[in-house]
C-alpha cells in the first residue's frame, strides 16, 4: 500500500508541476501579447503573477526590465535584466538590454563594454552590434562636439 500512495502522490505532483509550467507559458504568453499591444499594465501584472510561480525565469524577469526601461525607471529595468542574468542560458539577451539602458542614460563606455561581452558570447547576435556601432558612433559624435567646442579656447 505504501508504494501504490508513493506513486500516487508522485503523480499528483508531476501534475502539479506540469500545470504550474503551463499556467507561467500562458502568463508569458498574454505579458507578450500586452505588451506588444503597449499595454503595460496587464503585461506587468502577467509578469509579476509569473514571477511568483517561477521567481528565477529569465524571461520573467527581462519582460520586467523592458517594462521599467519603457518607463524610463532605468535602475529598476538594470536591477531586473542583472538578475535575469543569474538565470539566463542566454545572457547575450540581458548584456544587451543593460548596454542598450546605459546607451538610453548616455554612458556610452559602459553601454559598449556589455554589448561587447554579449558578442563575446555570440558573435553571431546582431542586436549586440547593432547597439554597439550606435553607441560608438554617438560616443565619436560626442568627441566632435567637444573638440569644436574647445576651438574656442586656442
Amino acid at each position: 500500500m505504501s508504494d501504490e500512495l508513493d506513486l500516487l502522490y508522485y503523480i499528483a505532483n508531476f501534475f502539479k508541476r506540469v500545470n504550474a509550467k503551463l499556467k507561467l507559458m500562458e502568463l508569458l504568453s498574454n505579458a507578450k501579447k500586452a505588451y506588444d499591444k503597449y499595454d503595460f499594465i496587464s503585461g506587468k501584472e502577467a509578469l509579476l503573477e509569473a514571477l511568483q510561480l517561477e521567481p528565477r525565469n529569465p524571461v520573467t524577469l527581462r519582460g520586467l526590465g523592458c517594462i521599467e526601461q519603457y518607463y524610463a525607471r532605468f535602475d529598476e529595468a538594470i536591477n531586473y535584466y542583472k538578475l535575469a542574468l543569474q538565470y539566463s542560458t542566454k545572457k547575450e539577451i540581458e548584456y544587451t538590454l543593460l548596454g542598450t539602458v546605459y546607451y538610453m542614460l548616455d554612458k556610452l563606455d559602459t553601454a559598449i563594454e556589455y554589448f561587447n561581452m554579449a558578442i563575446k558570447l555570440n558573435d553571431n547576435y546582431t542586436e549586440a552590434y547593432e547597439g554597439r556601432n550606435q553607441a560608438m558612433l554617438e560616443n565619436h559624435l560626442q568627441i566632435i562636439d567637444v573638440q569644436e567646442m574647445l576651438k574656442k579656447y586656442f
